[in-house]
């Protein structure tokens, strides 16, 4: 599936900074987290919040806050959404919150919406331990095995294998070294403490106050990246899988808490309220793939993207995607031809973190605040998705 689109834009992004498991924003909770993101986003974009006609949220790790499923509900009610208005809550694995783009995009396109709130949020310092086959009884003197989501690596019921082990065997496949994937890990650090010393993230940002040991403290930065990490420390780090000698902890990304929040809307309320838009919603893509190669979803989602809208690879000025296994996107910029200087050109989910379903919609947070401040005409943002799905967002200079 695949479509170009003229009349919707983005009037408003920003997101929360990115905390690591059990950091500073681990007493927030995921609609929270949004919500802040979003109240900020429709002040910068000057319109009002009756005005939004739904909100349309990613959130994977819907057990790790008390309300569930109805997360995505009280993520609009809380950025002051009318009560009246629907929401609906996305899970595409990684790609949800670029998944949330589309589906408002369709909404306008279809008049079922005019305006839009959308983008994801996931806070993984909440994620519960699980017990299994407990419930309806068990047998005396059996000891109860606690699943952690945040620790340890589970088997995906299709592959039989864990996202490690296909990660590993994806870099073996394209013949990735170990030292490709650490140098690409490290330079996901260093561009975002370039990008952290230039100021570059102020106007995408949302600082929030928190409490910490009966503290008030304010979060105004990134909190997962690690700014002085080097070549020496990556290559030490031992390979997650017993057999394996690639997949670390140094080059995969690590679990946060986070959230990013926009606003779209059509052209019609753009030239009604005279709204300036950072950027126009161009054309997007979704695909499956081969299970087997999850991490390489956003391959054909961008060659798709690409074919549908006319454009060719090198007319694109700068790409985000999306850093799950550093690996998966090297791989991934590799089979594209991408120039690798216009690949997170200041840094990705291997520095910032991965709370799942954030990670999309800061990504398109990001390259529209990009695009803006670069001047540059063509973004796109894309991300593979567990289970072997893909979906690429392009971006136009208004």
């Amino acid at each position: 599936m695949a479509l170009p689109s003229k009349g919707i834009f983005i009037i408003g992004a920003k997101r929360t900074p990115f905390c690591g498991y059990g950091g500073a924003l681990r007493d927030v909770t995921a609609s929270q987290m949004f919500a802040a993101a979003a109240k900020d986003a429709i002040r910068t974009s000057n319109i009002d919040p009756t005005s939004i006609d739904n909100t349309i949220v990613g959130n994977v790790h819907f057990l790790s806050q008390c309300d569930g499923g109805k997360t995505p509900r009280y993520c609009g009610i809380y950025s002051g959404v009318p009560i009246e208005r629907p929401a609906l809550g996305v899970n595409k694995a990684c790609g949800s919150g670029l998944q949330t783009v589309v589906n408002a995009a369709v909404d306008i396109i279809t008049g079922l919406a005019k305006t839009s709130l959308i983008g994801g949020t996931e806070h993984m310092s909440s994620l519960p331990h699980l017990v299994r086959n407990v419930r309806f009884g068990s047998v005396l003197g059996i000891s109860y095995k606690f699943e952690d989501y945040i620790k340890n690596q589970f088997l995906d019921s299709y592959s039989g294998l864990t996202l490690e082990k296909l990660a590993e065997d994806l870099a073996k496949k394209y013949q990735i070294t170990r030292e490709e994937i650490d140098d690409f890990a490290l330079q996901s650090h260093l561009k975002w403490k370039a990008a952290q010393e230039a100021n570059i993230f102020d106007k995408e940002l949302t600082n929030m106050t928190v409490t910490m040991k009966k503290k008030e403290i304010t979060v105004d930065k990134d909190g997962v990246p690690q700014p002085n990490i080097n070549t020496e420390q990556l290559s030490q780090l031992p390979a997650i899988l017993d057999d394996g000698s690639l997949i670390t902890t140094g080059n995969s990304s690590p679990p946060a808490d986070g959230a990013a929040a926009l606003i779209i809307t059509g052209e019609e309320s753009v030239e009604r309220n005279k709204l300036l838009p950072l950027a126009r919603v161009a054309a997007w893509s979704c695909v499956g793939t081969d299970p087997l190669e999850t991490g390489l979803g956003a391959v054909p989602a961008v060659k798709r993207l690409l074919e549908v809208s006319g454009v060719g690879v090198n007319d694109v000025d700068i790409f985000e995607i999306n850093e799950t296994f550093s690996s998966q996107a090297l791989i991934s910029a590799k089979q594209l031809n991408i120039d690798p200087n216009k690949v997170n050109v200041n840094g990705g989910a291997v520095a910032l973190g991965n709370p799942v379903a954030a990670t999309g919609a800061r990504m398109a947070v990001h390259i529209v605040h990009e695009m803006s401040r670069r001047k540059l005409k063509r973004a796109v943002a894309a991300s593979s998705c567990g289970g072997g799905q893909g979906v690429a967002v392009m971006f136009e200079a208004v």
